[in-house]
């Protein structure tokens, strides 16, 4: 199955460089590296130009769920069959994505995620809000879809193409432009009841003490994380069945 990780960048230009370096020495086990440069003027963007990857230009950060949206819309016009996105901030590492695409590949999953919590997994230099938070945010996943997560903030996925087109919901709106669209993804697969999902384990590492490690704003960007959850649980929208040859 021919399959496209993408890797949204925006004013990376501290940890950027590591990230691509870590790509270009590790066997991927992906056929295409895509990056959507969000906007970047910090010098991100000349990165992202010259690497050899595939690329999309926004000329303004209209949020990662926006770049996400375009890098779907690309791997769909070119026929992809797998589609995964991992951080550009140096958290995630290349090569756990073996790990993540690999039960997709075997053809018995349709969606996967990582988890720091799975035995194997890791989070070094996590910070204390969240190691507290996260355990949170997974009491009010289960709440409202009846599964127990291990790590529902974890970013790095993969999922099979062919669930978009059968999305009823419209995963194109622009409520979900930043942090909303792979939540409520991931929740409208949980919350489908057929579709096979899972979670493996995963490397998240974080900066020493002292040093920012997320671009998320706290009280409107949580919101955006929280929200699709519900929203997803209420709308009562989920994907066609598959169709029968």
């Amino acid at each position: 199955m021919k399959s496209v990780f993408f890797l949204p960048v925006y004013n990376q230009i501290k940890e950027f460089p590591g990230v691509l370096e870590d790509l270009k020495n590790t066997d991927l086990p992906c056929d295409t590296i895509l990056l959507v440069n969000n906007g970047s003027n910090d010098g991100s963007e000349t990165l992202v130009h010259d690497s050899d990857f595939p690329f999309i230009d926004v000329p303004e950060n209209l949020g990662i769920g926006y770049s996400y949206r375009l890098a779907l819309l690309w791997a769909l016009e070119r026929n992809y069959q797998i589609f995964g996105v991992m951080a550009s901030n140096g958290k995630m590492l290349a090569r756990d994505m073996q790990a993540v695409i690999a039960p997709l590949l075997s053809g018995k999953f349709d969606y996967v995620s990582g988890s720091r919590y799975l035995p194997g997994g890791h989070s070094p230099n996590l910070p204390r809000f969240r190691e507290v938070s996260i355990p949170l945010v997974n009491i009010f996943v289960r709440i409202l879809t009846g599964v127990c997560l291990t790590d529902s903030t974890c970013g790095y996925r993969a999922f099979k193409l062919e669930l978009i087109p059968r999305a009823r919901f419209d995963w194109q709106a622009d409520w979900l432009n930043t942090y909303g669209l792979e939540y409520y993804l991931y929740a409208k697969v949980i919350l489908n009841g057929t579709i096979r999902w899972k979670e493996v384990p995963v490397t998240m590492r974080y900066p020493p003490k002292g040093r920012p490690y997320s671009k998320i704003r706290p009280g409107l960007d949580w919101w955006a994380m929280l929200r699709p959850w519900i929203r997803a649980r209420l709308d009562d929208k989920g994907f066609a069945p598959v169709s029968n040859p």
